[in-house]
């Protein structure tokens, strides 16, 4: 479980850009088989291949989404277990410990 102020800050920050927090939208849209870059890169009016890489590498970095390669394409899926232990870790003290929120 992530409990490290830092991490989280770190995730916060890569979620904090627009283009970042599209592409991770893109990817829980389609994290039942995953997506390739050159899809994500289309649904994002043809973002450049050298952007989409540095913000899928930092999302990558900071535990947002993982890759997998299968053939000679990658495969990006989102780390949903991440951000919802995020979001717990957020609402642990709401309501005295007993969130109804």
């Amino acid at each position: 479980m992530i409990t490290e102020l830092a991490d989280i800050a770190a995730v916060f920050d890569a979620l904090g850009n627009e283009s970042r927090l599209r592409i991770f939208r893109i990817l829980v849209q389609h994290s039942k088989d995953g997506i390739t870059p050159t899809e994500i890169s289309g649904l994002m009016n043809d973002l450049p291949r050298n952007t989409l890489s540095f913000h899928l590498s930092l999302m990558s970095n900071v535990g947002l989404c993982s890759s997998e390669k299968q053939g000679k394409q990658m495969f990006y899926k989102p780390n949903c277990k991440q951000i919802k232990e995020i979001t717990k870790f957020l609402l642990t003290d709401c309501c005295d410990k007993e969130c109804q929120c």
